[in-house]
């Protein structure tokens, strides 16, 4: 019995241990390709806000909240290659509908 428990107890902490992400390695990084100036704005108090000038990049380390919001959000939108810690800003097309 007691080799049953430990076994089971070994099998949870390596479950718990595989679902953890090394946050140092996956970097979070904002690229502007817009031809505006971006202010990100953090919704947590994990990091900080800034602007990023045109052509401007800023990765950072450690993060796992992720929650942040931009402007100006009328003239820019997120790239097709943004992913959820790879944030591209690029331009808002021209003939974007406003309902």
């Amino acid at each position: 019995m007691k080799k049953l428990l430990m076994m089971l107890g070994l099998a949870v902490l390596m479950l718990g241990l595989t679902g953890c992400e090394d946050y140092d390695k996956q970097p979070l990084e904002f690229v502007n390709a817009s031809t505006y100036e971006v202010t990100v704005r953090s919704l947590s108090t994990e990091w900080g806000d800034f602007i990023l000038p045109v052509g401007a990049s800023k990765k950072m380390t450690g993060i796992r909240d992720v929650d942040y919001t931009y402007y100006p959000e009328t003239r820019v939108k997120l790239g097709f290659a943004s992913t959820d810690r790879y944030i591209v800003f690029v331009n808002e097309s021209a003939d974007r509908k406003s309902w």
